[in-house]
């Protein structure tokens, strides 16, 4: 065998292994992920809960000092810019009751779950995985997000509790 046909070889089997990553890629970027909001992602038509952590919902708000803070779309915000232009791939752990994939998901090496509850912009969901504990105690002290000594937050789980116990406002009154 001749050294051209030897490198020629390596050449192609060079090739070969590159080829893959680039197309998954390509499929990525073209905007196949959508955010849904802080804690859930939608790739391909099939809706991925991030496991272990539970952001504010999109329609959540906060205080921060004092002030109204709309903590669920920023929450949202900052899981977009996580992702901006990154490959997404996300491991199945389980399903919820609503059919959704619960994953771990990455966007490139960043571990999307763990960086959301770091930023403070989600908690760890220590009903689910104690998976997260040791970012949140992280974000406690770096007193971020929600763990801002200026901040009022309620978990998200007591916020949708709350929101299922009150009665539907502005209905009609049906007189007798």
């Amino acid at each position: 065998m001749t050294w051209y046909a030897i490198r020629q070889g390596a050449f192609l089997f060079l090739l070969i292994l590159l080829a893959g990553p680039a197309s998954a890629q390509t499929g990525a970027q073209a905007g196949a992920v959508t955010v849904l909001d802080g804690d859930t992602l939608k790739i391909a038509g099939v809706n991925y809960r991030l496991h272990g952590i539970d952001a504010p919902e999109k329609a959540q708000h906060c205080q921060r000092d004092g002030i109204d803070w709309l903590c669920g779309q920023e929450a949202a915000g900052y899981l977009r810019r996580l992702i901006r232009g990154r490959v997404v791939t996300c491991t199945e752990k389980d399903r919820d009751r609503y059919g959704r994939v619960v994953a771990v998901c990455h966007a490139g090496d960043t571990d999307l779950n763990r960086a959301m509850v770091r930023a403070g912009l989600a908690w760890a969901y220590l009903a689910y995985s104690r998976d997260y504990e040791a970012a949140e105690w992280e974000a406690q002290i770096l007193r971020n997000g929600v763990w801002a000594p200026s901040v009022q937050a309620e978990p998200a789980w007591d916020w949708r509790r709350e929101r299922r116990a009150k009665p539907p406002q502005n209905l009609p009154r049906i007189r007798g």
